[in-house]
């Protein structure tokens, strides 16, 4: 809202002041008054990294307690895809409760035919439970926002009413036609605490787990005491009471030690709990209090068949969306074969400001700090390449192979464009190293909590069987699959991969062919990868095969299938390079190669000349001549140090002439 009155701050150093009655005396207009008996004035103090506010407080009537909700569609079971945003207050004086403050920016209109449209429900945070109250909201025109007026929303609670306000069990829900269930929803917390948030899911943990469970905590700091509430639901196998559950410290995209062990109380067939916050109660130590507000905790669910932990969640502050993303070299286009790991979390406020924190761990080589840093949000789909949109300031760690984002350091204010690719999750996360310069991690920026798409299954060719390759060169081989669903909906991406093991450790091909359910090369393409990998005409090999679906932060596998790889004889139109004059294409040497090599090509006569380098999609990827070059032999060098490893193919193209060759990079 707008500003009424300018308060006078007497300061106490940088970070601290007061404000002195004296200082801070005004009169009200007859508006104002019924403005403020209305619960419409808020206090906003603003600092260097919160221009919009870091602090804010309802000016409320004299009550017993006041507690407060931050609607957000995350906070739904299962979470609402929406940027819409709200926060009520409430004031309990004796057995009354009157309730006040604001929504905006619904997906779809609030839906007044569920019993009014909004409620009370009694329910721990990440469950859902039954309808307690039902508010009255003033709702806009076009039904996309709306207020609750305290004087129309007073209620006399009963006594089990009450203790649930107490006990934290209690959340409002804002029902729309797109979200019959519940669009906007926050759980009731005291108001005199600063209060994080974290969601729940199999993806956040370190590598993800793929699991249908999910849940949620609120946890609340009142100077160093830390309340603990929430639950969770559906785990693929009992709750680990060995292990049990706990606060870690780490930044999302890495695992840490344990701080603090959470009591849970387990329900009979122990897969689903509840943290009772009269049960978790701690004192912070300094330590552990300077990390939960740098987002360096998260919350751990520890099951029988995942020791690990099967769901996790960072443990981030108030937001209205939260999103999150999985670092990985698969995500890459085209992907490369890398240990190293990460994630990200981002918290976007209602005013358009975001924070990002994580980390990442692992890299090949060091972070590519000459690359504007290092470390990019840039706008572009699952299986395309775009633009940098935000440089991320990463924080390096050891021999600058690891490194995490500060939230402090990466604070920014978007645009009206890079907010919509941001909702319509259109930006990804990319990490350059110095051997892969184009990027070694990345990852598609999803709505939290994210699920990885249904898994696929291989269609062709046939589960062992025998190819002989013979032939023209240019037969083509095609592996095909059928296309999968994604259960938030979002776009995916398929990687077919090609291995010589069946842990596929050693992959050969790792190609993203985008929405495509098929991958095409053709016989001089795999003759040359047998070749590559010391199979001699006459030979065989078994090799390994299998796609990926992802959705550029979790991905699905198929069941590997074998196939039979006999080498014969496979024929070319290509011309050799016994007369140096005639128009042709050498070998490059060394081959496989890291990171250069050599090439050799011959002209019949003097001419223009480009020698290109694509990858297996056909794609180009580097230019090495451009230019006219006199009749006779020349040798070029390739540096691929900005290419992941895989099979290239370079083309000579001279007087509408075209000659191709294989060749193998091998990081």
């Amino acid at each position: 809202g707008s500003v009424i009155f300018p308060l006078t701050i007497t300061a106490e150093g940088e970070t601290a002041g007061m404000f002195e009655a004296s200082s801070n005396t005004f009169t009200l207009s007859d508006g104002q008054v019924d403005t403020l008996m209305m619960c419409g004035v808020y206090v906003n103090i603003h600092s260097e990294n919160y221009m919009g506010g870091e602090l804010r407080g309802q000016l409320l009537p004299e009550s017993d307690a006041y507690y407060r909700s931050n609607l957000s569609g995350a906070f739904e079971i299962p979470s609402a895809k929406t940027m819409a945003s709200g926060s009520l207050i409430y004031e309990l004086r004796g057995d009354s409760l009157f309730v006040s403050g604001t929504f905006s920016g619904l997906m779809d209109e609030f839906d007044a035919s569920i019993a009014g449209g909004s409620h009370l429900h009694i329910g721990s945070a990440g469950t859902n439970g039954g309808v307690a109250i039902s508010l009255n909201a003033t709702v806009s025109e076009d039904n996309l926002s709306g207020v609750y007026y305290a004087s129309d929303n007073a209620f006399e609670l009963t006594a089990e009413q009450k203790t649930a306000l107490m006990d934290r069990m209690v959340y409002a829900n804002i029902h729309t036609l797109a979200y019959a269930g519940g669009e906007l929803r926050g759980q009731v917390v005291p108001a005199a605490s600063t209060t994080f948030f974290a969601q729940l899911s199999g993806s956040h943990e370190v590598p993800s787990v793929a699991t249908n469970a999910m849940g949620a905590a609120v946890l609340e700091v009142h100077n160093d005491t830390l309340v603990v509430s929430g639950s969770f639901m559906g785990l693929e196998s009992a709750f680990n009471t060995e292990v049990g559950s706990h606060l870690h410290m780490a930044n999302a995209g890495q695992n840490g030690g344990v701080e603090v062990t959470l009591d849970v109380a387990l329900d009979s067939e122990m897969m689903a709990g509840t943290y009772n916050a009269s049960e978790n109660m701690f004192t912070l130590n300094a330590d552990q209090k300077a990390a939960l507000f740098a987002r360096n905790m998260y919350v751990n669910v520890h099951s029988v068949d995942v020791g690990s932990g099967e769901i996790r969640g960072q443990v981030l502050g108030d937001a209205a969306v939260y999103f999150h993303t999985n670092l990985s070299g698969w995500h890459q286009i085209q992907p490369i074969s890398s240990s190293a790991m990460g994630a990200a979390s981002i918290e976007f406020m209602s005013n358009g400001n975001m924070i990002l924190s994580g980390g990442f761990e692992g890299l090949s080589s060091a972070v590519a700090t000459d690359i504007a840093g290092g470390g990019h949000l840039h706008v572009g789909e699952v299986d395309a390449n775009g633009n940098v949109a935000i440089p991320v300031n990463i924080s390096l760690g050891e021999s600058d192979t690891t490194g995490s984002f500060s939230y402090s350091e990466n604070m920014f204010s978007l645009s009206e464009e890079q907010t919509t690719a941001l909702f319509e999750e259109q930006m990804y996360l990319n990490i350059h190293s110095a051997d892969f310069q184009s990027g070694e991690l990345r990852g598609q920026v999803l709505l939290a909590s994210n699920f990885a798409p249904a898994t696929p299954e291989l269609t062709s060719p046939a589960n062992d069987a025998t190819l002989s390759l013979e032939g023209e060169a240019s037969t083509t081989f095609e592996a095909t699959w059928d296309a999968v669903s994604d259960t938030n909906g979002n776009d995916i991406a398929y990687i077919w991969q090609l291995s010589t093991d069946a842990d596929f450790e050693n992959i050969v091909v790792n190609a993203n062919v985008g929405s495509e359910t098929t991958f095409q090369t053709n016989f001089g393409t795999l003759d040359g990868l047998l070749g590559d990998l010391g199979v001699d005409v006459g030979g065989s090999t078994t090799v390994y095969h299998r796609v990926v679906a992802t959705d550029g932060s979790d991905g699905a596998a198929s069941e590997p299938r074998t196939a039979n790889l006999e080498r014969g004889m496979v024929t070319s139109n290509e011309e050799s390079l016994n007369n140096p004059t005639q128009f042709g294409l050498e070998q490059n040497y060394p081959n496989p190669f890291n990171p250069t090599t050599n090439i050799t090509f011959s002209l019949a006569e003097s001419s223009n000349a480009t020698l290109k380098v694509y990858n297996l999609l056909g794609q180009e990827v580097s230019t090495i001549a451009n230019g006219r070059f006199s009749a006779g032999q020349h040798t070029v060098n390739f540096d691929a140090s900005a290419l992941s490893s895989g099979i290239y193919i370079y083309r000579l193209e001279a007087n509408s002439q075209t000659t191709t060759k294989r060749m193998t990079l091998i990081k």
